[in-house]
């Protein structure tokens, strides 16, 4: 009976010895999730720059794609800047070969202290394609801010009213949100809201805002990324 009950504390302290290490091991290797990204849509034959918004004060080293025949990582980039949440945004930049398999593929970033969970993205068989983004200036009573671009899909899925999504880096963390858009002879317009009220006066009077625009589909297929500033008047 004596022998039994010992044999018995045995395999309780080999238990709980064992829980430990693989609590250990999973606190030597935790798992962070990626916030937000876009676009996620990478189109063939061209390089796409991916957002990826993280919810660490660790600088990201490496990203890996999976499958990654036809897509390569060709630069990291971070904002420079980090939100009062300690959120960082960082900058991926995807080479997609022409003839890349279409389909969803794995992201993970690779931090110092960690590895983050995957996050998907896809390699859709075509994708809208925008250009010649222009800016009306806005002047200081005017409520929003509008913008006109050229857009072309060879599968004609852009639709009437497509969504206009927008970042504007105005100091701070940067502002995230889409519109609808009005498309006539391939040009789309859009209004965007008060980039100067909604950057909760991190914007003067006479400031600017980096822009970044790209366009939705009606099948949700994300266009390429457009880039400009626009510049407020007094």
């Amino acid at each position: 009976m004596q022998r039994h009950r010992v044999c018995a504390v045995v395999g309780v302290l080999f238990s709980l010895l064992s829980v430990v290490s693989v609590l250990g091991q999973g606190a030597q290797q935790p798992q962070v999730r990626i916030e937000t990204v876009y676009p996620r849509h990478v189109a063939r034959g061209q390089t796409t720059v991916i957002n990826v918004a993280v919810p660490s004060r660790d600088a990201v080293q490496a990203a890996e794609i999976s499958p990654s025949t036809g897509v390569t990582v060709s630069g990291i980039k971070g904002s420079g800047s980090e939100t009062e949440q300690a959120i960082g945004w960082w900058e991926i930049a995807l080479d997609v070969a022409k003839d890349a398999a279409p389909g969803d593929r794995s992201l993970v970033l690779v931090m110092r202290m960690g590895r983050t969970a995957p996050t998907t993205i896809s390699v859709p068989t075509h994708v809208p394609t925008i250009s010649d983004l222009r800016i009306v200036p806005p002047q200081s009573n005017q409520p929003t801010v509008e913008l006109q671009l050229a857009a072309a899909d060879a599968a004609g899925d852009l639709g009437d009213s497509p969504y206009v999504w927008f970042t504007a880096g105005c100091g701070g963390e940067p502002l995230v949100g889409a519109v609808r858009g009005k498309v006539s002879a391939g040009v789309v317009r859009a209004a965007l809201p008060n980039l100067r009220k909604a950057a909760g006066g991190g914007t003067p009077a006479a400031g600017k805002c980096d822009l970044q625009v790209r366009v939705t589909d009606s099948t949700g297929i994300d266009s390429n990324t457009l880039k400009t500033t626009v510049e407020f008047r007094n």
